[in-house]
């Protein structure tokens, strides 16, 4: 799942540690997943669909989940501009998460702290146009939900947002260090577009006092298949701004294997 949010995402920084970009621990990912466990390939167009920006290769390397563990970002000539790791084993909506971008130092972190009293969640973040890498622990909220994490929180209130009640959940907005509300529900299909088959479309949209400001956050449109409940499209702000560091709107369709 997508970072959606436009110019709400600030690098609004409060209390966070600060450190250079040659002090923060390097990322290290595996080497690279084998294509036998490709589990799902999502192909990001441009708006009017004219245009192939990159693919998504979702990798599932825990056969007990259906669900990726690795993505790797391409572009459509096949060289890889980013990579994501997703750890579930913890929890499922809040995941542990590794991103970095090869194309800029841009990276984020995110881990689950089942601390007592409380459990937190530690969160680091470097900006595209940044030489620092920041790291806070922010406390953990009920319905929180980190990245990834969105699609098995739609899986686990489906049966709620297809009868047409509203589910709320707190979104990680790792560049705040902070989470945003949101609500998800149900939106006629025509508004899930680019896909053939049996669709629930859903809606994303800010919640609360980001309402009143709702004009500055596009609302983001997933729409899943009905009977496996999978992901089929993605129609919002991407989590890879584009090559000169510019954020922008993509059209995501998913292939199955």
């Amino acid at each position: 799942m997508k970072l959606f949010f436009r110019r709400v995402s600030a690098h609004l920084f409060f209390g966070a540690l600060i450190i250079p970009a040659g002090w923060a621990q390097p990322v290290e990912f595996p080497a690279a997943p084998d294509d036998s466990l490709l589990w799902a390939i999502g192909t990001a167009w441009s708006q009017d669909k004219s245009t192939i920006l990159y693919q998504e290769y979702h990798f599932a390397e825990n056969p007990e989940l259906d669900l990726p563990t690795r993505v790797q970002y391409r572009n459509p000539d096949g060289s890889l501009i980013a990579e994501k790791s997703v750890d579930y084993s913890v929890s499922m909506t809040a995941p542990a998460i590794t991103q970095i971008d090869y194309r800029n130092p841009s990276r984020v972190n995110t881990e689950f702290l089942p601390a007592e009293p409380s459990p937190q969640v530690r969160v680091g973040f470097q900006a595209h146009d940044s030489n620092q890498y920041r790291e806070e622990t922010v406390a953990y909220r009920d319905a929180m939900v980190i990245d990834a994490g969105f699609d098995s929180f739609v899986r686990a209130n489906w049966e709620r947002i297809t009868s047409g009640r509203a589910v709320s959940a707190h979104f990680l907005v790792p560049s705040r260090f902070d989470t945003v509300r949101v609500n998800l529900t149900q939106t006629q299909s025509r508004n899930c577009t680019g896909v053939e088959a049996d669709i629930q479309c859903f809606v994303i949209r800010p919640a609360g006092v980001l309402r009143v400001v709702g004009f500055l956050i596009d609302p983001i449109y997933i729409g899943y298949e009905q009977d496996s409940q999978r992901l089929m499209m993605f129609n919002g702000l991407s989590n890879l701004r584009d090559d000169a560091g510019d954020p922008r709107n993509v059209l995501i369709t998913y292939e199955y294997f």
